[in-house]
Parts: structure tokens; sequence; C-alpha cells
């Protein structure tokens, strides 16, 4: 039997205690196997190579896999992350001038801490893949990869980051899905039920329609989210005086910020549970979305209603001082989201549904902040799969009312 490597082995040699960590592990199954994937904060980072790797961006993620069945399974760490870091890549950015001594006991560390290429069957092996950092929430996709035996082991992972307060951190997710809070509906029943929502938020008044709620994702937290984080929609931090001061001064500097705040918009009677965005090149430019889990689920699976748009710029307002500016066509940033889980192999079907009210460009409607925003009056609806789904085997539901054809002048 092969000795488990495991992750006090590592921690030991430094007088660092894994508990934690081990705690907030996420673990996943299939088959016969059973992988185990924890990510560190800075300062666990810090503690585990004996300096930091914050400014060099490198976050290490610990994992773990049992091998129940009877092959040898190689695990690549690309499909971790595409751009991660090799142990003497990490172990460069802790050597000192004049030390060999030293850099080649950083080194040798180093490679004890690499996760195996392979696990044989019956054996547990851990290790880490050095990836690139993130915060508030790490996307791992771990696969297990058989040659010769045409067999795949694929697990999904959302693990959190200690360190950023964010949004979902202060929703209190038992409250909300607890028993005698939810509605169970039919497809049928369901269809009705979105058609009879308000057409959109409530601003920060709580009184003036904001923005459209023109999406509906259905889909339990295994699927919804891995689906997003695989094609780099991030968690936004909470609205404060930091990450406030954080979005002004990356604005003004022209620099990118993943995680930059949104405000709050308010549906069923609280502002969104969660709010994601796809960041460009500098924070005054993003798609990003507000999600509130329904009271309501589909055959018991979860719904969330929510809005999306793309921010295209930053503005003055009377309201709320300065504003992200929205491009008006916010059918185009719906398709984008659509073309988003597509290609993230996470759609299972898709269709529509009224009850947003169509907003021609000759009439549009006004956002919160006084933005203008057209729109055919439809509410995308996704149906998320946790399992790989083909975009060419995706199905269709509800289609939308057939639209006129414009004609050329």
């Amino acid at each position: 039997q092969p000795r488990s490597r495991g992750l006090g082995d590592v921690y030991k040699r430094q007088g660092f205690s894994p508990p934690a960590i081990v705690r907030r592990a996420e673990t996943r199954h299939v088959g016969g196997v059973t992988v185990s994937v924890a990510t560190l904060s800075d300062g666990e980072a810090r503690q585990l190579v004996g300096f930091d790797l914050t400014k060099a961006q490198i976050q290490p993620v610990w994992i773990r896999v049992r091998n129940g069945e009877d092959t040898r399974y190689y695990i690549p760490p690309i499909t971790i992350d595409n751009e991660y870091f090799s142990p003497l890549e990490v172990a460069w950015q802790g050597h000192r001038l004049l030390d060999p001594a030293g850099n080649a006991r950083i080194d040798a560390r180093l490679r004890r801490m690499e996760l195996p290429e392979s696990v044989d069957p019956g054996q547990t092996i851990s290790g880490y893949v050095f990836t690139n950092r993130d915060e508030g929430i790490k996307y791992a996709d771990v696969e297990l990869v058989a040659p010769g035996r045409r067999r795949v082991r694929r697990l999904s992972f959302l693990t959190q980051v200690p360190g950023l307060r964010t949004d979902f951190q202060r929703v209190n997710w038992d409250h909300l899905q607890a028993p005698g809070r939810m509605t169970v509906l039919t497809e049928a029943q369901l269809k009705t039920w979105l058609e009879a929502l308000p057409c959109c938020t409530l601003g920060g008044d709580r009184r003036t329609p904001a923005d459209p709620l023109n999406i509906v994702l259905i889909g339990g937290a295994e699927a919804v989210f891995p689906a997003l984080a695989r094609r780099g929609w991030h968690v936004t931090q909470s609205l404060s005086a930091d990450s406030l001061w954080q979005t002004i001064t990356s604005s003004v500097l022209g620099h990118r910020y993943r995680y930059a705040p949104v405000s709050p918009l308010y549906l069923f009677g609280r502002p969104q549970d969660l709010a994601l965005q796809k960041g460009r090149s500098d924070v005054n430019q993003r798609n990003h979305m507000r999600l509130w889990l329904a009271p309501v689920t589909v055959t018991g699976t979860p719904v969330w209603v929510g809005q999306i748009s793309r921010d295209i710029g930053v503005r003055l307002t009377r309201k709320t001082i300065t504003t992200h500016k929205i491009d008006p066509s916010v059918d185009e940033t719906r398709w984008y989201l659509m073309q988003d889980l597509y290609f993230s192999e996470g759609l299972e079907r898709f269709g529509f549904v009224e009850g947003v009210g169509a907003a021609p460009p000759e009439r549009p409607r006004f956002n919160f902040t006084g933005d203008p925003y057209e729109t055919d009056g439809l509410r995308a609806v996704l149906w998320l799969s946790a399992q790989p789904v083909s975009y060419h085997r995706v199905a269709t539901q509800w289609p939308p009312p057939q639209q006129p054809v414009p004609r050329l002048r």
C-alpha cells in the first residue's frame, strides 16, 4: 500500500496546523474516486512556503485524491489552471542573493509539495497546484484521465478563499431555503409564475423601477456557479468605503478590478443575494448580473431570478453621485450570457417567457439612475447542468414569439 502524502506531512515540517484548511475543503465523489480541494488564503500561502506569494499573484490549491478504482489515473494540473506555476517557478520567488544553500532548501521544499502526476489503484495522494490568485471564490476543474481505458473522471469545485468580504457571504442561505419557505412548482406553473413577476428590480429607494428582470437560471449551486466560473465570472466585493475607494482609484488609473462592488437593487424585499461580474481591461467596462434565490423550486430544483447588463463607462448622477452607464441594448447582454453558458458546456436547455414588457429603441425605458434601455420584453430561462452538455445538444423550450423581420431601407 503506497503511503499517502497528506496535508499535514508538509505542514508538520513548518509548524503549521492544517485543520482549518481541511475543514473547509470541498469533497466530491465520482465512480470510485474521491477528490477534496481547498484554496489557501494569502496568509496561509505565506506560512506554507515561507515567503510572500501575493505580489507574484500565486495561490496554492491543495488537492487530495483517493482512487478506489482498478486503473491508474493521471491528474493534469492544466485543467485546474491552464497557466499554473511549477514548484521551482514558485521557489524562485523566495530565492535570496548569495544564499545558495537556503535557495536549495526552498527548492527541495517546494518539490515535496507538488501534486503527483498520477494515482494508482487503491492509493491516496495529495499535494499542491500553484495557480493564479483569486479572491473570494476559487473555481477548480479537476480531471482524472485513464489513457487506454477511455475513462475520464471530471469534478468541478468552487472553494471559498478567506479574506474577501463578498455579497453572498452576508446571505442567510439556510433561512431562505428553510422548510415551508419554498413553493414547489411544475414547469407549466413556473412559466406562469415567472410571467407574473414585476418587470424590474427596484432602486435604492425601494420604490422606483430599476433594471429589468431579464434572466432566470434553474439549477443548484453545483450547476450554476461552476458554469459561470469556467467563463471568467467573479463574485463581487461587498460595498464599503474600502471597495468604493478601490473602484474610484481603479477608474481614474484605468486599472482592472475583478471584484468591484455593484450597488444594491431590490427584489422579494431584499438586495441581491449574489452579484457576479466579468470584467474587461478596466473597472469601467464589465458585464454584471444580480441574482436572487426565488421562493419557488421547479420539481425541487432551485430557481434564480436576475438582471444582467453591460457597463460601458462611468457618468455623474444626482442619485448616487457616480454610476456605471449601461449599454442600452440589455437583450444583447442577455444573449452574451447565453453564449457563455453554451460554451461552458453548462447549458442544458433554454426558453423565453414574457414579463419584462417591450421597450423599442424609439421609446426606451429608464433604470434607477436614468440610463435608457431597450428590450424585446422577454426573460431568458436557462436550465443548467452539473454534467457537461455539448452545445450542439442544447434543447429549446418555450420559444419566443415570432418577431417581425425588419425591412432594409
